[in-house]
């Protein structure tokens, strides 16, 4: 009977975490992205189209980035460049195949049609 002290010492450790501790969540609230007019062919885990994002002190100039996921509440539309302020949640656990943060829409700052 060796699994029985190993299955109560698992039961003491999973009944003495908080629910609060369990659910935590690093976040990030009110985070600046800035994305592209258009978006390029890029690839993750499979071949897929991107956003093209700026964040931080890239913001304004030349240097975009792939942005492999989506951003809750926001829908893109090709040709109009968007700042926006996002929140950022860090999943845990992290999904297979899925990036390790989660962007939510705070709210659309501006968006600026390009010709």
């Amino acid at each position: 009977m060796k699994t029985a002290p190993n299955l109560i010492l698992f039961l003491l450790l999973l009944f003495s975490c908080t629910k609060s501790e369990i659910d935590t969540k690093p976040t990030i609230e009110g985070t600046l992205i800035r994305i592209n007019s258009y978006t390029e062919t890029c690839q993750g885990f499979i071949e897929q189209t991107c956003l093209l994002v700026q964040t931080g002190e890239a913001i304004g100039t030349d240097v975009w980035t792939y942005f492999y996921d989506g951003i809750n509440g926001f829908e893109y539309v090709q040709g109009f460049i968007y700042d926006l302020d996002v929140k950022i949640t860090e999943r845990n656990p992290v999904p297979q195949d899925v990036g390790r943060y989660e962007y939510t829409l705070i709210k659309e700052i501006s968006r600026t049609a390009v010709d």
